[in-house]
């Protein structure tokens, strides 16, 4: 099909009707008009001119040609406006996934400004554990989450760090007991009830941490959410393994008690979340790119 500017020069040769006139005022040759509109009718198979040495007139063909060139033009410079838009003022919807306390603690700070700047996009956000939103991530169902950054960050994801916590032992107010065992050291946590993720990072630390006291607490839940641990442990059923960003932002924080030990398992970065492919769009790159101005490191 011809080209935007072979359009142009047909549409002004269509208003003209005199190819010196024309060519002077889209700055080449008469010549050069000529094989340009000879390509076009070689695109259509049909003649669009009726060319005499003393005139020039549109056939039939060409005046369909003409409203098909004004329409095609038309939506071009539409569409080149409607980019222009996008990347000003973007659109569309952006889906995150995170857990309840990220959503509580990292997040607003961050959304605010990106709800400010860009109210055209409109935000989905689904809370789960930490696992399950990379799982969410990585099966497409999202396209950036808020988790825990591993040690070493998989090849095909991007990280980019909101926060860091670290890892606190926490025993319940009213079992001083428990406390008091852990601040034991290692006789005191053998067959001590804990409450533990289920899975991820934390519970990669915590298992790692115990196995180099040589020590086995007695495993008294495994649970999805640090939340979770935070009310069992409220509740007297042990002692839990939660980020301290999540201690100190809990409404069960007057419930339990930090337990110093000696050497506590490494606490992480809280970081976003994506693949390279998703921040192409213009939606996921600009919150990309507002993420370091929000970060609490």
């Amino acid at each position: 099909m011809p080209t935007t500017d072979e359009l142009r020069a047909f549409l002004h040769l269509a208003e003209t009707l005199h190819f010196a006139r024309s060519a002077k005022a889209l700055h080449m040759s008469a010549s050069a008009l000529t094989r340009c509109v000879q390509r076009v009718e070689e695109d259509l198979g049909q003649a669009v001119f009726l060319r005499s040495k003393r005139s020039v007139a549109l056939t039939r063909a060409g005046e369909i040609f003409r409203e098909h060139a004004q329409s095609q033009l038309a939506a071009e410079a539409r569409l080149r406006e409607a980019l222009a838009s996008e990347e000003a003022e973007p659109t569309g919807e952006l889906r995150i996934a995170c857990t309840v306390t990220a959503c509580h603690s990292v997040l607003p700070k961050l959304l605010a400004r990106y709800r400010s700047r860009y109210p055209g996009i409109h935000l989905r956000i689904g809370t789960s554990d930490a696992a399950r939103c990379v799982e969410r991530l990585e099966a497409d169902e999202v396209d950036v989450a808020v988790v825990p950054e591993p040690d070493a960050p998989p090849a095909d994801l991007r990280f980019v760090r909101l926060a860091r916590t670290d890892l606190a032992f926490i025993a319940p107010t009213t079992e001083r007991e428990l406390a008091a065992r852990v601040r034991q050291g290692k006789r005191g946590w053998q067959g001590l009830p804990v409450v533990l993720p289920r899975r991820g990072l934390e519970r990669a630390r915590a298992d790692a941490w115990f196995a180099s006291l040589g020590v086995e607490p007695e495993v008294y839940a495994e649970v999805d959410a640090n939340e979770a641990i935070l009310a069992m442990v409220a509740l007297g059923c042990g002692v839990g393994l939660v980020p301290e960003l999540v201690r100190k932002d809990s409404p069960l924080r007057l419930r339990v008690e930090p337990v110093e030990v000696a050497h506590p398992p490494r606490g992480y970065f809280v970081s976003l979340c994506a693949k390279p492919a998703t921040l192409r769009r213009r939606a996921a790159s600009v919150l990309w790119d507002l993420a370091p101005s929000a970060a609490t490191l």
